[in-house]
């Protein structure tokens, strides 16, 4: 994956993941893999071993899919590292279920995303990094899709080409965004650095639990 990402330019590429619990079945993977391909943006996607692993169909259209966008598109099975994939310069945006830990970790450095919520909190997080932070745009999902129940599609290839369009391309809100995103990721690493306020909560926190053994004791 790395290594991929290497051949592609600053900023160029869309990173696809729904994290580790919801599972979409063919019909909606096929039109995900539709739309980031009539999107004409660099794409790394994420699909699930299980996905695969469920609907045979699925593995044969997906090995189709890398060759029709062969040096554009690269499909990941299985497990990614999502943390060193943001971290990289060549990733300018992410397409996310709206997961806490995976909005943490792309608003930390400098990624806007593109949300697309599935249930619970997702919903409330995807308002706050939309309308509050400044750095989303929704692909227009409203109500939830349990786990392991979206036979249905939910968004189609048209909906993945106009969100991925808005996120990665060019003018003064996509630019805004951008810049957004860039400012939240270095307050993120001011407040991580020693000095910064999470590393002086965290440090005072555990200094806490030090205090109270030494009481105990």
């Amino acid at each position: 994956v790395a290594a991929w990402l290497d051949t592609k330019d600053t900023d160029s590429v869309v990173f696809v993941s729904f994290g580790s619990l919801a599972r979409k079945l063919p019909k909606q993977i096929f039109e995900v893999g539709h739309g980031l391909e009539d999107s004409g943006r660099p794409f790394l996607w994420v699909v699930k071993e299980a996905e695969v692993a469920a609907a045979p169909e699925v593995q044969e259209w997906l090995g189709a899919l890398e060759a029709r966008t062969a040096g554009r598109g690269l499909v990941v099975r299985g497990w990614a590292p999502q943390l060193a994939i943001l971290s990289h310069r060549a990733v300018g945006g992410f397409v996310t279920h709206c997961g806490w830990n995976s909005l943490l970790e792309s608003v930390a450095h400098g990624v806007p995303v593109v949300t697309w919520p599935h249930f619970a909190d997702q919903f409330l997080n995807e308002r706050l990094v939309v309308d509050v932070l400044g750095v989303g745009v929704p692909v227009g999902v409203t109500a939830p899709v349990m786990v392991f129940d979206d036979e249905n599609v939910a968004v189609a290839r048209g909906d993945i080409v106009r969100a991925v369009s808005a996120l990665m391309g060019e003018g003064e809100e996509a630019d805004e965004r951008r810049r957004k995103a860039k400012e939240y990721g270095e307050k993120a690493h001011v407040a991580m650095a020693k000095g910064g306020s999470s590393y002086e909560n965290l440090t005072q926190l555990i200094e806490s639990f030090r205090q109270c053994g030494g009481r105990k004791g």
